[in-house]
Order: C-alpha cells, then structure tokens, then sequence
C-alpha cells in the first residue's frame, strides 16, 4: 500500500511556499520522499471534524509563518495534530518577541530569515533543508505515542470481539480485527501463517495490493529458530544511504530499498507453536519495543480464538460421538436385551432354579451395564446445581436400588450434611453399593461414616469383603478397568463425579475395601 505523507505549508505568503517546496526537493529524493503542499489558512480554518476535508491529515511535518501560527484559530488547528508531527515557523525577520511568540504557539522549531540569506556558494543551504531534515520522518519512521495510543485502543476492541466469538464467526472476526490493526498501525500487509504439519499456510490475509501466500516450512521464515522457540523477529528498515544501524536484516537489500520492514510473531497455544503472524511494510521503518509489545499482544489474542474455538469444534465433535453411542446403547443393546429378559420371564416356572438365577444375574448384569454407559456418555463429569443435603438421607436412597436383600447399610450420626449435587452424589452411592455387592457378596455390610482424625473433611464407605488387590489400587477408577465380576464402569463415574464436585476419592483396605471421599473446604461435611 503506498502511503506518500507530504510536508505540508500552511500559510498565504507565495515566496515561503515556494521555500518550503524547494527545501522539500533539496532534502530528499527518491520514491520514499515525502509530498510537499500548500494548504491556505482559510482553507485549513474551513475544516471541520463534520466534512471529509482533512488537510492535515496525512502530514508528516508543517511549516508555517509567523503571523498564521500566532493567530489563534490556527494555532489551535496545529496544536491538535500529533506530536510525532513537528510544527516549524519560518520567520522573515529575527526578533526576540517573533521567536518567543512562535514558540508560545507552540513551534518545535524556528527558522529565522529568507531563503536569498542563505550563501549562494554550494557548501551553504537553506536552514530550512536541516531542520527538516533533523525534524521530519516521511515515511513514518517510528509510530509516535499518539498512533500507540490509539492502537492500543483498537487492540482492546479487537481483544473484545475476539473474546465474543462464535464459532460461527471465527473466520470472518479475525479478517475484520486484521484490517483494523492494519490500518491504524499503517502496515501495508497482515498474514497469519497456521500450522499443518510441518508447514505453515496463509489462512488469514489482509493485503490490499496482494502478498506471498505460498506455504512454507518454519526455515522458510527469516530467523525461523527464534520462532520455535517462541521469539518475535523484528526487522526493521532504513531509508537509501541512512546511518541508521537501528535497522536489522540484509544491508544490501535495505540500502536498495528493497527489503520490507517486518515483524514476525509466533501463535503459541498450549506450549505449542501454531503459526505466525507477520506485519510488514515497504515505508522504511524502526519499530518501537512498545508497537513490538503491542503486535505480541495482537497475535496472543488471535492464537487463544483460534485455540478455543478448535476446542469448541472438538468438544462438539465429541459430543456428536457420545449422542451417537448413546442411541446405539439405547436401541440396538436394549432392545435385544428386553427380548431376552421377556422370554427369561417367560420361562421362569419351567427351568430349575439353578439354571434360571445364572441368566437372571447376566441379564440384570447387562442392564446395569448399559445403565452406567448411558451414565458416562450422556452426564459425562458435569454436575448440576448443588444444594446442602443429608449424606445419611441421599445414602438411604441409594441403598434402595441394591438388589440383595440379605445386604446391611450402617450410617454413622456423625456423617452430617455436605454441598453437592444431590443427584450425582446418589449414583456415587448407587456404584459404590453395586461395586460392595458384585465383589463381597449378597450378604455385604456397609458402613458409612466421617473421616476420623487429620484426615480432614470428607466420609468413608467400608465393607467387609475381600478387599482390594493392591496391584490393581493404581488402576482401579480407569473406565477400561474390569474384573470378572465387575465391568469397572461404576467405579469410573465414581471417580469423574467426585472429581467434578473438586473432590478426591481413594481407596485402602481396613478388613475390607475402605473408600474415602475428601471434601474440598466449602464443601465440608457439617453436623446435621
């Protein structure tokens, strides 16, 4: 994008305009020179924030008379320009009041007397050529702290929009931000390269005369080691024949005018390098560590929307598995199963009672089976509102769904009332029962009570069976986790619903299996 600034005359005096243009062409050359122009102060006082005429707008630096910085409406319509944009007052006489008048005004700089003082021999110059020279960057060398400014408002406005996005909205969301960091930062393009393997494609552009849009691996970038390891990479330019050794990347190229000036910033999510956001402009520029620190922030922003929504898609895509999963459970296990269990019925008087029992346990076993898969896919770890409610209530409940009559369930007085789910909190019974019957027997005791000692907060469900092995202690809440009595399912949507409330589960054995459920400190058990 070219964006040729000028220097821009303001004032009525023909002979200064034509100083000024004359200095304009003696201090510069070539296509990175600034424009100069003459901007009458009727015409300047004549603009107002209401029409499109903005003279002042693309300046890079003013020069004006004595008389039109000192009248007043002037005087305010300069003032309002940035500060990165110097104000210079040619005066034709060199008076103590002139300069004292110029600088109340609020001049950087004065020029005392006409372009004929100058010597005519070679050696000598306009004074005017110099002090443009020292005072004016053309082609926005370095951004000023007025464009810092109101480029780090427009980064909390694209932080905002970023951060509300749909899913729905990425794509379109990220151009949009892209186009206005642009802009406001005067860049002439904006490419975000994310990751495919071991490359790197352009998925987001803004160019508006076009760009390289070529994948290319990490070497492809200049210094694409410190964007491995999570650097930015700044080049900055110089104007032809400029000292300036501020500037980094290849001198030939930059003496020539033909490197563009370039910021790289790596998209970092999860420790992960994703892609690249590089900034560039073909203006000579110097940036700033404070614009750098911005672009940083710029490319933070959009490597966390483009992480959450990849999120959000893989969440939803789970989510659609897990619905799928839970349809076949339902229908093409169940149905079977409720055939089964019909003729099962059908058949009861006239089998003997040691056949009939082993297929009545396989059934009952299979649709408890199928029960805690509908559990884990459809609730997966989230609970719902809590409440405070009676262990010792929610427990009685639970003891109601345990198919052995010849079970015990003890409950301690002690054990109180905690802050939970109560739903939830009951399937972590219904299992823990279930789990104490498949492994112990129909004739189970189970013993509910609170965590004795330093332990802390939190109750213990024991029984007196067997135990548990200490070899499978470690593995024992893995979903894949099974014995030959049990599917192991129940005690992994034990552990997932604990886990949800911020809780922690474990297990010992004290003469049987011991679990013990610690509750986390606004959860704590209170008496009853």
């Amino acid at each position: 994008m070219h964006r040729r600034s000028a220097v821009t005359y303001v004032g009525d005096d023909p002979d200064v305009r034509a100083r000024v243009s004359h200095a304009v062409e003696s201090a510069w050359s070539g296509s990175w020179a600034p424009d100069d122009r003459a901007i009458a102060t009727d015409v300047l006082l004549e603009a107002d924030e209401e029409t499109d005429l903005q003279p002042l707008s693309d300046a890079c630096g003013i020069v004006t008379t004595g008389d039109a910085a000192t009248d007043p409406s002037v005087a305010d319509r300069l003032a309002a320009t940035p500060d990165r944009v110097p104000v210079i007052v040619v005066l034709e006489t060199a008076t103590a009041e002139g300069f004292r008048l110029a600088l109340r005004a609020g001049a950087d700089d004065v020029v005392a007397g006409s372009e004929s003082d100058a010597s005519e021999s070679e050696s000598e110059a306009d004074p005017l050529v110099g002090r443009l020279l020292d005072a004016v960057e053309p082609r926005r060398a370095r951004l000023g702290s007025d464009d810092a400014a109101r480029l780090r408002e427009v980064l909390l406005d694209a932080g905002s929009t970023l951060m509300s996005t749909r899913s729905d909205e990425v794509d379109t969301k990220i151009r949009w931000t892209m186009e206005n960091v642009g802009e406001h930062a005067e860049l002439d393009r904006m490419v975000c390269y994310l990751r495919e393997g071991e490359m790197f494609e352009p998925a987001y552009t803004w160019c508006p005369e076009g760009c390289d849009t070529a994948l290319r691996p990490i070497g492809g970038f200049p210094d694409g080691g410190s964007l491995s390891t999570f650097e930015n990479v700044v080049r900055s330019s110089v104007p032809p024949g400029s000292t300036d050794r501020s500037a980094d990347g290849d001198d030939a190229a930059l003496e020539e005018g033909k490197a563009p000036a370039t910021v790289l910033v790596p998209l970092v999510a999860d420790w992960n390098l994703i892609g690249v956001l590089t900034f560039e402009t073909d203006a000579w520029r110097v940036w700033t560590d404070e614009e750098v620190d911005l672009y940083r922030t710029f490319a933070d922003l959009i490597a966390y929307t483009i992480a959450r929504n990849d999120r959000r898609l893989e969440l939803r895509r789970r989510t659609e598995q897990l619905e799928q999963f839970s349809a076949v459970v339902s229908h093409d296990l169940r149905n079977p199963l409720n055939v089964l269990s019909g003729y099962l019925e059908t058949v009861k008087r006239e089998v003997p009672e040691s056949t009939y029992e082993p297929m009545d346990r396989a059934v009952t076993r299979m649709e408890t089976l199928i029960d805690n898969l509908l559990m884990l896919a459809k609730r997966g770890e989230t609970i719902g509102d809590t409440e405070l409610i009676s262990v010792a209530g929610v427990a009685e409940e639970a003891w109601q769904t345990v198919r052995a009559p010849d079970a015990t369930l003890t409950i301690a007085d002690e054990v109180g009332q905690v802050r939970a789910d109560p739903t939830r909190l009951r399937q972590v019974f219904e299992n823990l029962f279930r789990n104490a019957v498949d492994h112990a027997g129909p004739g189970v005791t189970v013993e509910i009570g609170p965590r004795s000692g330093d332990a802390g907060d939190g109750m213990y469900i024991a029984d007196d069976g067997p135990g548990v092995p200490p070899d499978v202690r470690d593995s024992l809440f893995d979903s894949g986790f099974s014995t030959a009595d049990s599917s192991g399912i129940g005690l992994a949507i034990v552990d997932r619903i604990v886990d949800a409330h911020g809780w922690e589960v474990d297990v010992h054995n004290d003469g049987g299996a011991v679990f013990e459920v610690a509750f986390k400190a606004e959860a704590a058990v209170t008496p009853a």
